[in-house]
């Protein structure tokens, strides 16, 4: 491994094709590196190759053979730590985000690091810390801006108008409703008593002529005279049926009690076709405010999820969220003056044989979700 100086910014950066602070690719001055024990410079080179090869279980492994000779060696740890991370350059390093404050190898690095050397892990440290800082930030602001894309401002603003405006509009029609039933119910009261008269002409008829019929039976002899008074009875039993039957479908006809009815009936029908209108159209809305509700809260959730990442220096999930435009910006802001092109795959895993178990935790959790409601200015309770 070889530490090299910039001509363009004056970076010390680990010896790449391109400083990733100016994206100079030419005149890299070399610094001298540590001494490397005789005993293990071919296996010290060769873990340098196989992290150039990405062969980085490899690298892993022969690690712990040069550690064994040099064991404060500070590029042994820069080498395993980018093996970790599958990561064959410090930019690539630098994109995936790693935790510079507490992961062993880069502490090791850093410690053990002189003059040039350390220079550059300092700058890849600070690097590193600003992206974290800048990407916590861009996810705020990215979710704010994503949740105002959805109809949440508008539904916040109109909400409570709108369903006060669509309660009294339910109430005037259901008080309509009722007004037109209880008109319906005290005009069929009526053209009941009115049918009511017509009706008991017609069972008095009946009954009437019922008399005629059971007298005729129990006459011995019919006299002409007998004959004459039945025929009469009989005609005026007629006569009054007639009327009767006559009345009531006039009154169904004609009768203005009629058309009152019917209008009442179509006039309440209305109200209710119009009831079940506006409790559909209700019920529009509500699904249309759940839906937003709904969205709101896997914005909510993607971004806390990307927050709590980039707390503990994980960068995969904010690219992946942002984009790789975003990100790039990001990186610019941070001195960094190359884009990314390392390969970003939310929920990656890495090698935990030398990762510090202690990074993870419910302790770990707990500070997440308070620098989550922190970001946006809640109180977690």
């Amino acid at each position: 491994m070889k530490i090299v100086r910039c001509p363009k910014c004056g970076k010390y950066i680990h010896k790449a094709v391109k400083c990733f602070h100016c994206g100079n690719t030419a005149g890299f001055e070399e610094i001298s590196g540590s001494d490397v024990h005789e005993n293990i410079t071919q296996e010290y080179a060769r873990m340098d190759i196989l992290i150039e090869d990405k062969k980085y279980d490899e690298a892993i492994a022969l690690s712990y053979t040069i550690l064994e000779w040099m064991p404060n060696l500070a590029g042994v740890f820069w080498f395993r730590l980018l093996a970790r991370y599958k990561c064959s350059t410090a930019i690539d390093l630098i994109c995936k985000g790693f935790p510079c404050d507490e992961d062993s190898d880069f502490c090791n690095a850093l410690d053990f690091s002189v003059d040039e050397e350390h220079s550059a892990y300092e700058d890849i440290k600070e690097t590193v810390s600003q992206i974290r800082v800048s990407l916590k930030k861009e996810i705020s602001e990215h979710e704010y801006s994503s949740k105002s894309a959805t109809d949440i401002m508008r539904i916040k603003k109109t909400m409570q108008g709108e369903i006060e405006r669509r309660k009294e509009k339910l109430f005037s029609l259901w008080s309509d409703l009722e007004d037109a039933e209880h008109s319906l119910y005290a005009l069929e009261m009526d053209c009941r008593l009115l049918m009511k008269e017509h009706q008991t002409g017609l069972e008095k008829a009946a009954q009437a002529a019922s008399a005629i019929k059971s007298e005729a039976y129990r006459m011995e002899e019919c006299t002409a005279e007998k004959l004459h008074s039945l025929q009469v009875r009989m005609e005026y039993v007629l006569q009054q049926s007639e009327s009767s039957k006559d009345s009531i479908d006039s009154m169904r006809k004609q009768h203005p009690w009629v058309k009152s009815f019917s209008d009442l009936v179509t006039k309440r029908n209305e109200k209710v076709r119009l009831i079940n209108s506006e409790i559909s159209s209700l019920s529009s809305y509500e699904r249309t405010v759940q839906q937003t509700i709904s969205e709101i809260e896997r914005i909510e959730s993607r971004h806390k999820t990307a927050l709590i990442a980039a707390d503990k220096y994980d960068f995969m999930n904010a690219v992946a969220l942002l984009g790789t435009s975003a990100f790039n910006d990001v990186l610019r802001g941070a001195g960094v003056g190359v884009s990314s092109s390392v390969s970003i795959v939310p929920g990656e895993k890495f090698s935990s044989t030398e990762v510090d178990e202690t990074q993870s935790g419910d302790a770990d959790d707990e500070m997440d979700m308070e620098d989550y409601y922190a970001a946006w200015g809640l109180s977690e309770d």
